[in-house]
Order: C-alpha cells, then sequence, then structure tokens
C-alpha cells in the first residue's frame, strides 16, 4: 500500500500500520548534511521510518555502495532512496517521489509545478555556495580567496526570489497551504547554511534582509516532530565534506 492510503485507512495509526504493511526506506548520503538534510528532514517531518545509511569514506560508497545500486539503478549516486523493490537515484526525483509517496506535491498541476520549481530554484543556489566552498570547482581556491568571497556573498545572500515566492502567495508555506512540502526543507536548508556562515564570520543574522524566510525558518525550527533531529539527529553532522577541502563545514 501507499503511505497515504495506509494513513487513511489507519488513521492515529499510520505510522505503526506502515512499518508493518510496507518495507523500511533507506536513504543513502555521505555522512554530512549536504544534500542529505533536507531529505531527512521529510522523513523524519513525516514519521516515517527509514534508514539512514551515512557513508563515511568515499571507498565505502565507491566500492561498495555503489555498485550494489547500480544493479537496481543505472544512475545510482548519492543521494539514493531505496523503498521496497523501488530505487530512485538524483537528488531532485528522490525529492520527488517523497513528494508522491507521502502525499505532499499539491492537489493540481499548477502545484506540483511550483513545488518542481522551487526544487530546481534551490539546487542553483545550493550551486552557488558549493562553488566558494570547495577550491576544486577553482572559484575560492585558498582561504583568504574564501574570506574574501564569502563576505562579499553574504552582504546579498541569493534569497530574494524566494521572499518574493512567500510575498506573493500570501502564506506560511512555499507550496502548500497547511504545512511544509519536500522543496520548502531544501530550502530551510539552504537559509540554514548561509545563516551558520554568516555567524562564523560575525556577520549579525543574514535572514534580516528577508522577513519572511526568517519567519519560515523558525516555523520550521519548531516542527514538533523535528525537534530529535535537530538536538539529536543528523542535524549535527558537518554540513560539508572537510576531507574534500571544504572551507565551510
Amino acid at each position: 500500500l501507499e503511505y497515504k492510503e495506509v494513513q487513511a485507512q489507519a488513521g492515529d495509526c499510520s505510522i505503526v500500520c506502515l512499518s508493518a504493511l510496507a518495507s523500511v526506506m533507506e536513504l543513502g548520503y555521505w555522512k554530512i548534511r549536504g544534500l542529505g538534510a533536507p531529505l531527512r528532514m521529510v522523513l523524519e517531518y513525516k514519521e516515517v521510518q527509514y534508514t539512514d545509511k551515512q557513508y563515511a569514506e568515499f571507498p565505502e560508497w565507491f566500492k561498495d555502495g555503489k555498485p550494489a545500486i547500480e544493479q537496481k539503478n543505472p544512475f545510482a549516486n548519492l543521494p539514493y532512496l531505496v523503498d521496497g523493490d523501488t530505487v530512485v537515484c538524483q537528488t531532485n526525483s528522490v525529492f520527488a517521489y517523497l513528494a508522491e509517496k507521502l502525499d505532499m506535491a499539491g492537489k493540481d498541476l499548477q502545484t506540483r509545478t511550483l513545488h518542481n520549481t522551487l526544487l530546481c530554484e534551490s539546487y542553483d543556489v545550493r550551486d552557488a555556495m558549493v562553488n566558494i566552498i570547495y577550491p576544486f570547482k577553482k572559484v575560492c581556491r585558498t582561504p583568504e580567496e574564501f574570506a574574501e568571497q564569502s563576505k562579499e556573498k553574504l552582504e546579498n545572500p541569493p534569497f530574494a526570489k524566494f521572499e518574493t515566492s512567500l510575498e506573493r502567495r500570501g502564506g506560511d508555506w512555499f507550496v502548500l497551504p497547511d504545512g511544509p512540502s519536500p522543496a520548502d526543507f531544501h530550502i530551510w536548508e539552504l537559509l540554514d547554511q548561509w545563516k551558520l556562515l554568516g555567524e562564523k564570520q560575525g556577520k549579525s543574522d543574514v535572514l534580516d534582509k528577508f522577513p519572511k524566510c526568517k519567519a519560515f525558518h523558525q516555523r520550521v525550527r519548531e516542527l514538533p516532530t523535528l525537534q530529535k533531529y535537530f538536538t539529536e539527529g543528523a542535524y549535527k553532522l558537518p554540513i560539508n565534506v572537510e576531507g574534500a577541502g571544504a572551507q565551510f563545514f
């Protein structure tokens, strides 16, 4: 049964029934926050039982994990999601799959299209940070270049479009009227990473320029089903891979 079907039939017992009737999902990603964090947040928010497979070393993934996933999906990559016989690879595909599986995509084409648009925009915003974090991108090759460029970026964080989206929709969330979608969690992770980068650089709250985004950030931070994640879970992991030369982790 699909998660939403089990939920509808079982009412308050939906999580128990899910564990009984469906296999436990496995989410695979590096042992960092990165792209895995918002996917973990989706699963934690919906109280889905899952295995958080964290790859700590490159050989663990490339020699062991990846060949096993390739047997089921030739597009093997991190993150991936295993749900029974279904193996989903590539970040936005995993987001989209969870949105459908957990009934978080919206009921009409316009809403689903907005969700997909926000996923794509989030990836672009993420790349803007990745470009300055990792020296192999050859944008910031030294700590001095990183300090200079990160200071410049922090003066004008890339959240104007997100702020406008919230203003025009007039609600608390980016996609759905009554709660977050998977895209909301990706946006939240981006806001949080830039906020933490600003704090590390001695800047005041970089979200002050975006009051609706700042309120949204706090709203997600207070969601009851995410409190264990924030205090005890994978939120405590490094943001980026220090071993790959990340200058912010």
